[in-house]
């Protein structure tokens, strides 16, 4: 054991260098008085440097005693309940209702008391279900499209207890998918961690960690490792923080435990993290998010502030279009748009299901002068395009909202593409994952907005509004009707 044998070097160097001075002055090493003195013995290596130990053993008497006494139970099992409606149709026609429950468990810590309510800590995927869900894997055992309707938060012995619907659910304060952060209160009375908060930009690699928590919900447990690597950017799903990565044994359910380092200054333990994911097929390969980057949400209760950046108008995307390479291709749900742009205004459309194999198009939609609404839209397999203000009142607001998407990912493919050129370094890369996770995230809403389009194409023939408004299938003059047909 190194943290043995460092200690028991430290402790036996001062009574070795004692017994030499005693018996120097006794004259017991036969040397007469004008002999060199032999070389001293090099000093042991300090247990403890930096701002973070490498040791466990650096911590303080009173802090070891603490965290071997039943007083450390300052970390909670969370069990998440989430209930979900499904409405689907029967055989017999009729609209079915089902509601279907979901159960989560993760750790806990109580940090803080303000009045009467004790404050915790977790993971903000630990407490939170998406409000609906896109595809039948995201929640295990939720068919795709159904609704949050309940979500409740209740500390638990563990994930073998008892439901208890009397025991007192946690108040949700905050939740934050970039940080991967929740805070709830409570008024009950809880152990709270008798720790401060740490500073995570100190750690380097090779500090020692503590991680308490509740590993697969089963029993509380605390774990320990070393600090393998700093200031890794997490750029995975929606988050989007820093991370340090640990070795400490963690499994399921550890989500949201807090990771502690021992103070070389007072030997105690502080909070540099919370514990947040491990990489799949891995063993002891964990990441944590880095604590300076939750200090404001967990002292001030509000999640910090974020540059979203410029936005750019859609004049200038309209003009990046027509100084980049053609054709501009870009995603779109699952199918591919084409995007065109002249003096005149824009045209996106969206390639039938078979491009390449064929260069068909399903939808175009135009706008010219004007381009916060579209001027004309086309769909297969009329032959000439429509004036928008020509659509059906059914269709018109599909249309719009589609357009407005259709420039929403055309700025985010832009940026995609600007990173794309200027990334370098790590920092750069990490910014550049995270656009492009940006733009992976619509898919799901931009195909439902091509379903309403479909749909109510079908259902709705384009007949012109009475008695105001162009003639029928008019275009503005800016939008020739050449134009809209493929080329």
């Amino acid at each position: 054991m190194p943290c043995l044998r460092l200690a028991t070097l430290a402790a036996l160097v001062p009574l070795a260098a004692a017994g030499r001075s005693a018996g120097a002055g006794a004259g017991a090493t036969g040397q007469s008085a004008g002999a060199p003195s032999p070389p001293a013995a090099p000093s042991p290596a300090p247990i403890c440097t930096g701002e973070y130990a490498d040791f466990l053993s650096a911590m303080s008497a009173a802090t070891r005693a603490f965290e071997a006494s039943p007083r450390a139970a300052y970390t909670y099992c969370l069990r998440t309940t989430a209930v979900y409606e499904h409405v689907a149709y029967g055989r017999d026609g009729e609209l079915k209702r089902r509601w279907v429950r979901h159960v989560r468990h993760g750790t806990a810590f109580a940090y803080q008391v303000r009045g009467s309510e004790v404050y915790l800590a977790t993971n903000e995927h630990v407490v939170e279900h998406p409000a609906v869900t896109e595809s039948d894997g995201q929640i295990e055992g939720v068919p795709a499209g159904a609704r949050k309707v309940r979500e409740t938060v209740r500390i638990v012995a563990s994930e073998a207890d008892e439901d208890d619907p009397g025991r007192p659910a946690l108040e949700p304060v905050l939740a934050d998918e970039a940080l991967d952060l929740a805070i709830l209160k409570t008024r009950q009375p809880l152990q709270v961690m008798p720790y401060r908060l740490g500073r995570s930009a100190a750690l380097r690699v090779g500090n020692a960690v503590q991680v308490r928590g509740y590993p697969l919900g089963a029993f509380a447990a605390a774990n320990t490792g070393r600090v393998i690597g700093v200031a890794q950017p997490d750029r995975e799903r929606g988050w989007s923080h820093e991370d340090f990565a640990i070795d400490a044994p963690l499994n399921a359910g550890n989500s949201g435990s807090p990771v502690f380092a021992v103070s070389c200054r007072t030997g105690e333990l502080e909070l540099v993290g919370i514990y947040h994911a491990g990489y799949k097929d891995a063993q002891a390969l964990n990441v944590v998010v880095s604590v300076d980057q939750l200090r404001e949400a967990l002292v001030e209760l509000r999640v910090p502030r974020r540059d979203p950046g410029p936005r750019p108008d859609r004049e200038s995307l309209v003009a990046a279009v027509r100084a980049a390479p053609t054709p501009f291709l870009m995603p779109f749900g699952d199918r591919t748009v084409r995007v065109e742009a002249d003096a005149a205004g824009v045209r996106f459309a969206l390639l039938d299901r078979e491009w390449p194999l064929t260069s068909s198009t399903a939808v175009t939609v135009a706008a010219a002068g004007d381009l916060s609404r579209p001027a004309a839209l086309l769909l297969a397999p009329q032959p000439e395009p429509a004036a928008c203000g020509a659509v059906d009142e059914a269709l018109r607001d599909p249309v719009q909202r589609l357009y407005d998407a259709l420039f929403r990912q055309l700025a985010a493919v832009l940026a995609v593409r600007d990173l794309e050129e200027r990334a370098a370094g790590a920092d750069g890369r990490a910014r550049l994952a995270t656009a492009s996770a940006a733009v992976r995230a619509r898919r799901g809403e931009q195909r439902e907005l091509l379903e309403a389009v479909d749909f109510q194409a079908e259902e709705v023939a384009l007949r012109p509004r009475a008695p105001a408004g162009p003639p029928a299938g008019s275009l503005p003059a800016s939008v020739p009707s050449s134009a809209m047909r493929d080329r």
